[in-house]
């Protein structure tokens, strides 16, 4: 009996020494929720592309760098948790149709490992301003803000149906920006725009990355006002048909202002709906008034003349004159305002 006791007591004391042992092999669960997880995130931007005025998205093909300590990859590694499910980009349209994947092994670098992600996705962007259109400038975002994580139990997107538990409160994670290792490629220049500069701004709950396009100056100018410049040269050339030519200043005013509606509905689709003028729409607003006026100029001209031609002659061209500097100089104002806002 007291064979099997020292047989028993031996084998409770060996427990206890392999269970002593293997303790601190056993991974870390418990994270200290007084103190946030930090991730430095560096973005190396290489392409941006397919941007569509109307609906305001654009795609972006780039490097996504996280750099965190080699111990807290390690407690990531034992709750099966990969470090790009710390953080995602708020200003995705389609998460599911994206493409986030390992583009090299994880880097050690003193205590700390980097490891980077090729993305590729659509965007939007809120900051987008239609007003001086099409010579303002476009700006372009990438927001990355971190994901809640608590257990191993994480919350990828907001609509996402893996919720935590109610015993699990959502650890600090902070992000830090890492300009030194970010970059934009040469080949983020888009059709009709070119890249101007870039900047991030850091914020207590995400990171922005802004992309500041301005547009090739003499292709915005022959697509969109060159057309515009032709016709009111023609609408102002008008004045200075001779008087037997009354049938003809009449009938030119007419086919400006179609000739206006049909060039700015064709603009027009290009855009959405706004609540504001843009730059080109007041251009085409102020084309209006103007054939307008000399339309009514022509009507009241062609009536004076049939019961006093001689007289009304030489005012009328002064008139016509005085009109067409006040044009010239509304336009002028209009390009100085543009400036201001663009």
């Amino acid at each position: 009996m007291a064979g099997i006791t020292r047989w028993v007591l031996r084998g409770v004391c060996l427990l206890v020494v392999l269970i002593g042992f293997s303790l601190p092999c056993l991974p870390l669960f418990a994270w200290n929720s007084q103190v946030p997880l930090t991730l430095d995130v560096a973005i190396k931007v290489g392409n941006v592309r397919s941007f569509s005025p109307r609906d305001k998205p654009y795609s972006i093909e780039g490097l996504l760098r996280i750099t965190l300590p080699a111990e807290t990859n390690a407690r990531l590694e034992a709750m099966g948790i990969e470090p790009s499910e710390l953080v995602r980009f708020k200003n995705q349209i389609d998460p599911w149709n994206s493409l986030m994947e390992p583009d090299s092994g994880l880097v050690r670098v003193g205590r700390s490992v980097k490891v980077d992600y090729r993305f590729i996705s659509e965007f939007y962007s809120d900051q987008i301003n239609y007003r001086g259109y099409p010579l303002g400038q476009l700006p372009l975002e990438l927001t990355l803000v971190p994901v809640p994580v608590a257990n191993g139990a994480i919350r990828a997107y907001p609509y996402d149906g893996r919720v935590l538990a109610s015993k699990d409160s959502p650890l600090p994670l902070r992000i830090r920006v890492n300009r030194a290792e970010s970059s934009v490629s040469r080949m983020s220049n888009m059709e009709g725009y070119r890249l101007s500069r870039w900047s991030f701004v850091n914020r207590p709950d995400r990171i922005e990355m802004q992309l500041f396009y301005n547009p090739i100056g003499w292709a915005a100018f022959v697509k969109w006002l060159l057309p515009l410049v032709i016709t009111m040269t023609l609408m102002l050339l008008t004045p200075t048909l001779m008087v037997n030519f009354a049938s003809e200043r009449l009938a030119i005013p007419p086919v400006i202002l179609l000739t206006l509606v049909f060039m700015q509905q064709a603009y027009r689709e290009s855009l959405p709906s706004l609540p504001y003028l843009t730059l080109l729409d007041s251009l085409y607003a102020f084309s209006y008034v103007v054939t307008l006026a000399f339309f009514c100029e022509f009507i009241w001209r062609a009536n004076q003349l049939q019961s006093r031609p001689e007289r009304m002659i030489a005012p009328m061209q002064r008139l016509e004159t005085l009109m067409q500097w006040m044009s010239l100089g509304g336009y002028a104002g209009l390009v100085i305002w543009a400036k201001t806002i663009t």
